[in-house]
């Protein structure tokens, strides 16, 4: 069967255990195209031969490469966003068991249209799951993928508060969504440098954003967002990561009065239906699906 695409290794040296190479994804049909996925990866030699018996995975060298005995290996895709591309981690393991607690080898952060994707994994044989959709923990990789329903782009802390708690409401009344502090709404990474240096240094920065989530949203979140900051070019970059919640997440506005926000057409939109707010609870209480069963949406 003759396939459309490929991944290419361009090996920069191999030893006895590894192979340490550039990692690309090769178009074939017209019109062909290299794109470089990731710099100076570094592969155990088990997997990297693996790809190649699985013929997924075409090798460029100055010396020829022998691959060794072929052995058995289990890949599994840890799918982080999904849309027209596909963000995901390739996660290896010698048994399908260990994959997800005990993987060998992780090539993070791999982004591929979607349709090329499922052609991997079906031509792996290889398993995914959805646990940390929507993560992004990347600044860069996110300003490529762009604002959708799993991202969100802040300038600011100090100046954005309300925008802030109303996105975080709306992840986790939604789904899981990732929001960043220090890019521009056109995915300019321009950073928030100014504002940490009012806090004295990144930790009391992320205290701070940590205290004012927790006072400004009810119930208290669970589990309670991922927050880190990031340097992208010297500039610091905060990284929101929100779990869709099993409860009805309310936010306090600058009255300390509480609202329902929910995310829709990638933008964060306040709720004020009564009959849409139980909607939502409902969901958040019994699950889409036996609330369908039910008769109650």
């Amino acid at each position: 069967m003759r396939h459309t695409c490929t991944f290419l290794a361009i090996i920069k040296e191999t030893d006895e255990k590894s192979v340490h190479f550039d990692f690309y994804h090769v178009t074939k049909r017209p019109p062909t195209s290299r794109e470089l996925l990731k710099n100076a990866v570094t592969l155990p030699r088990h997997y990297f031969d693996y790809l190649l018996y699985n013929g997924v995975l075409e090798v460029e060298s100055s010396v020829l490469y022998q691959p060794l005995e072929a052995q058995p290996a289990a890949i599994g895709m840890n799918i982080r966003s999904l849309g027209s591309s596909v963000l995901f981690d390739m996660c290896f393991s010698p048994q399908t068991y260990k994959l997800w607690q005990n993987a060998d080898m992780i090539l993070t952060d791999i982004s591929l249209p979607a349709d090329i994707f499922e052609e991997y994994v079906y031509r792996l044989g290889a398993i995914s799951r959805f646990r940390y959709l929507g993560r992004v923990d990347d600044p860069v990789v996110a300003t490529r993928l762009g604002e959708n329903d799993m991202i969100e782009f802040k300038r600011d802390f100090l100046l954005s508060k309300s925008g802030i708690i109303k996105t975080v409401v709306a992840f986790a009344n939604s789904n899981n969504g990732n929001l960043f502090l220090g890019i521009s709404d056109e995915g300019e990474i321009i950073g928030v440098n100014h504002e940490v240096e009012q806090y004295g240094d990144p930790d009391k920065y992320v205290l701070a954003i940590t205290q004012y989530i927790q006072d400004k949203t009810v119930p208290f979140l669970t589990p309670f967002p991922k927050i880190t900051v990031r340097k992208v070019q010297d500039k610091y970059v905060v990284a929101i990561f929100v779990e869709v919640g099993s409860e009805l997440v309310c936010g306090l506005d600058k009255n300390n009065e509480k609202f329902v926000a929910i995310r829709t057409n990638n933008r964060s939109v306040a709720v004020k239906d009564p009959h849409q707010i139980g909607e939502i609870y409902v969901k958040r209480k019994l699950g889409s699906e036996i609330s369908r069963r039910l008769g109650l949406l």
